[in-house]
């Protein structure tokens, strides 16, 4: 009897120190390890087309409260990252609009690309445009992705994104990367 205990007591000891504690380590976060810590008022993004290039600038937005004429009120926040690539400037713009109940605009979260059918007014979701002279005559226009905004605050907005962006020819552009977008003055 007092082997059978000694054994079921050597197993118990292995169970609890060896085998609890490694599920619970293995089940650890790992921390959003793709966000990339940007300077203020700076952009960071890797565009990938038939040319893969890396584009830094300057990244800003603006905030806007929109009412309708049944009293809805629609936040909206204006993305805009420019910068200048062989005397071209880059630009790539970003509209979120919003009609959660909030005091004080976009709150933090994720917006996904819906599908535009309509024009921009009552619009709900992210829309989005690029203008890059250097790759193509036309501009492209958001087809999916998302937008993360990770901190919002009334001075600044921090965030990622990760869109696909296509033209009238059906060249199409993947957009990835980190912002902490200034208030535009």
């Amino acid at each position: 009897m007092f082997k059978i205990i000694q054994f079921i007591a050597k197993y118990l000891k292995i169970f609890f120190f060896g085998i609890i504690p490694f599920l619970l380590l293995s089940g650890g976060s790992k921390g959003d390890l793709e966000s990339v810590k940007v300077e203020k008022g700076t952009c960071s993004f890797n565009i990938e087309s038939e040319l893969s290039f890396h584009l830094n600038g300057k990244a800003t937005f603006s905030k806007k409260i929109e009412q309708d004429k049944l009293g809805n009120t629609i936040d909206n926040l204006l993305l805009s990252f420019t910068t200048v690539i062989g005397g071209e400037k880059q630009t790539l713009e970003f509209i979120i609009a919003s009609r959660t109940k909030v005091n004080h605009g976009i709150p933090v979260g994720v917006y996904k690309v819906k599908n535009l059918d309509r024009l921009l007014n009552k619009f709900d979701g992210v829309y989005g445009f690029a203008d890059f002279g250097g790759i193509s005559e036309l501009p492209f226009f958001i087809r999916s992705g998302d937008v993360t905004i990770i901190e919002s605050f009334s001075n600044n907005v921090n965030g990622k994104l990760e869109v696909q962006l296509e033209n009238a020819n059906g060249e199409s552009l993947n957009v990835q990367g980190s912002f902490n977008a200034d208030i535009k003055l």
